[in-house]
């Protein structure tokens, strides 16, 4: 007995005295793989155990969730199991913010066996203790089967909870780190689609033959995948504008991919609208099968005898806004059960045709009330000079209605006048 006096007191001075030495080593990286691998393998060695977890808090979910290491380094991480806060040991400690030692964990109500009947693991005793930050749950971690000794000890709380404080801040600073990676690389994508997608909508504001033409497109807070382009040909025009409702890099490669395959295909059959977006949808299938809302537009205008010729695929919106009044040009089809057909209007001098994305149409104000299809209808029939006197009085209307809301879908709109 004295000599297994002497040799538990030794462990317990040498672990202790390593604990100095274990708190650079697990703040010796922010990778959260490689932490929680270096965490696990310092709990089996001073505790001197057969098995150890870590289980982070999900906040989201109140779930301890334990992950493993997987591949180069523990770069990988794979979710294994989670448990609800107050079930299992582990889950009782998390609940109560208490560390506890059970040597019999199957005579113990709290121990939930169901872990060791999925992985044929037989757990015989537990050592449980928290993980807090600043009073915070960040975690859970179990020293599992006590070796070379016959149980665990009030000894064993003393050091787990001291290795537990350091702990719990490598484990925060990963978080962190690992949040501030998160977020550098969402603004990175932003800053990509934005890119991208100012490269597919620059302002426009010029004459083309019989046509004045101004465009211009407003993005959300998160880019999206919207496009429009302006063909010149020698003795007519070509216009055509997409809309996949994707966020960020993907959105923006949808978008540029349809504007590319439209641009492409105008070289073939610039004056046929249909046979250009069915030609489109054809080849892009894929791409557009991503997008659950999408819309694809072209029309072709003839300048000599002022001939608009448009198929729409999709939810967009035409407008002819004639001698004051507006008209809704309800005329599309969507990209599988109804092919686009080609719409024709003879335009005459003083003639407006907008063109807008539905992400106009979706806004709503601080009572949830959507601006509407009618209201924007009603806009353009007021006086306008030019279009892009109509475009800064839609810029109007959106500000007013929406009393300064976020927007959550991007809004491009296109606005052509018969001289």
């Amino acid at each position: 007995m004295e000599k297994y006096d002497l040799e538990y007191l030794e462990r317990q001075l040498h672990n202790l005295s390593r604990l100095v030495d274990i708190n650079g080593i697990i703040n010796s990286t922010l990778d959260m793989g490689k932490l929680l691998t270096i965490v696990m393998e310092i709990i089996k060695d001073i505790m001197e155990t057969e098995a150890s977890t870590l289980l982070l808090y999900e906040e989201g979910t109140r779930d301890l969730v334990f992950k493993v290491a997987l591949g180069e380094a523990g770069k990988e991480l794979q979710e294994k199991y989670r448990v609800k806060v107050g079930q299992g040991v582990a889950g009782w400690v998390a609940e109560h913010r208490s560390t506890v030692y059970i040597n019999d964990v199957y005579r113990d109500e709290r121990f939930d066996p169901n872990f060791d009947r999925k992985t044929g693991f037989l757990t015989r005793s537990i050592l449980c203790a928290p993980l807090l930050f600043k009073g915070r749950l960040v975690g859970v971690i179990q020293a599992i089967n006590a070796a070379n000794r016959p149980a665990f000890t009030d000894d064993d709380v003393v050091l787990i909870n001291a290795f537990a404080t350091q702990c719990a801040l490598a484990v925060q600073n990963a978080i962190y780190f690992q949040n501030a990676l998160e977020e550098e690389r969402i603004k990175s994508e932003i800053r990509s689609a934005q890119t991208i997608q100012h490269s597919l909508l620059p302002d426009i504001s010029t004459n083309y033959g019989t046509l004045r033409i101004a465009a211009k497109s407003l993005a959300a807070r998160e880019m999206g995948g919207e496009f429009y382009e302006i063909y010149n040909f020698s003795d007519s025009l070509g216009v055509s504008m997409g809309d996949f409702q994707a966020k960020g890099i993907p959105g923006a490669i949808y978008a540029s991919v349809a504007s590319g395959a439209l641009k492409a295909l105008t070289r073939v059959k610039h004056d046929n609208p249909a046979y250009l977006i069915e030609r489109a949808y054809d080849s892009l299938r894929d791409v557009f099968a991503i997008s659950r809302n999408r819309a694809l537009f072209y029309a072709h205008v003839k300048f000599d005898e002022n001939l608009l010729r448009f198929a729409l695929a999709g939810v967009a919106y035409t407008i002819l806004v004639r001698d004051g009044c507006s008209r809704y040009l309800r005329f599309g089809g969507d990209f599988e059960e109804k092919v686009p057909a080609n719409v024709t209007v003879k335009l005459r001098s003083g003639d407006y045709f907008v063109v807008i994305t539905d992400g106009i149409v979706n806004l709503k104000n601080r009572g949830g009330q959507l601006i509407g299809l009618k209201r924007i209808m009603r806009q353009l029939e007021a006086p306008h000079e030019n279009p892009e006197d109509v475009i800064e009085s839609l810029l109007r209307l959106m500000r007013d209605f929406t009393e300064g809301l976020e927007r959550r879908e991007d809004v491009s709109m296109i606005v052509m006048k018969v001289k």
